[in-house]
């Protein structure tokens, strides 16, 4: 009497199939060092006179155009007073340049100046170098792979 065939295996991918779950603590499990390595290479390339808290208020500012002092303390989590000191000191560095509200006069409106924006530029200039090198080994197919995560992911968070 013939034994019955034994099964073939399936492929990895269509055995472990990821759900939501197991996806989300990946995410939870590798953004976390894919930040790390962000901060430091813009950490790298920060200006001699710029702060890491100034530098992501510069940041914060850059993608918030109009934003108040009250909008930078909320941001970074710290007093009205200590945002107003550092806006403050960015102001007098020129590279922020603040604004009266035309609809509210007694609400300050920030921006970046053309300083700010190009002392913002370079140091991202910089630490996408910093990216760039530690992803350079990477065959053309993992880079494509992960562009198309990217792609998924944005297409998830990035609500403007």
């Amino acid at each position: 009497m013939a034994l019955p065939a034994k099964p073939t295996a399936k492929p990895e991918s269509a055995a472990v199939a990821p759900d939501a779950s197991r996806v989300a603590a990946e995410v939870l499990s590798v953004v976390p060092d894919v930040m790390n390595a962000i901060r430091m290479g813009m950490r790298g390339n920060l200006d001699a006179g710029l702060s890491v808290p100034q530098f992501r208020c510069l940041g914060f500012i850059g993608r918030h155009a109009a934003c108040s002092i009250s909008d930078v303390a909320g941001f970074l989590g710290v007093t009205l007073a200590t945002a107003s000191s550092m806006v403050d000191r960015l102001v007098r560095a020129h590279y922020v340049s603040p604004t009266t509200a035309q609809a509210d006069r007694r609400r300050t409106e920030l921006r970046l100046s053309a300083e700010g924006k190009s002392l913002l530029d370079g140091i991202r200039r910089g630490a996408r170098a910093d990216l760039a090198k530690t992803l350079s080994d990477a065959s053309p197919a993992e880079l494509a792979v992960v562009m198309q995560g990217l792609a998924i992911l944005k297409a998830r968070f990035v609500h403007d």
